[in-house]
């Protein structure tokens, strides 16, 4: 019996091996950089992201997040101490959820606007 079990236990064991070994291969397989990415990062147009072009990427993401930590602090930093606090915290992630519901509801005007001259459109 501990011999059947030991090669049952084997057999699901090079089984998981055999499924798992080429998923993790595919997902080290490179992908191709969209079109925007391409437009935005690839500063010598020769359609490849170089190394150094992805650490200037970087470096202005970082950048990015910094003067939006820093906007952040000067809109919602009360007590001046540079730091969000737990209240301070609180009126931020509301703010950002009313523009979010904002830009939400703007796509949704769009949205029925692009429709209604479709029917428009298809209606002469």
């Amino acid at each position: 019996m501990k011999i059947y079990n030991s090669i049952s236990l084997g057999m699901l064991t090079l089984a998981a091996l055999v499924l798992v070994v080429p998923a993790k291969a595919e997902d080290k397989e490179k992908k191709a950089p969209s079109k925007a990415m391409l437009k935005q990062h690839d500063t010598n147009q020769d359609g490849v992201i170089s190394a150094e072009e992805k650490e200037a990427a970087k470096v202005q993401a970082k950048a990015k997040r910094e003067a939006n930590r820093q906007e952040d602090l000067a809109k919602y930093d009360e007590d001046k101490d540079g730091k969000i606090n737990r209240d301070e915290r609180v009126k931020l992630q509301a703010d950002r959820a009313a523009e979010k519901a904002a830009h939400e509801g703007k796509k949704e005007a769009m949205k029925a606007e692009r429709e209604a001259r479709k029917a428009k459109k298809g209606g002469k």
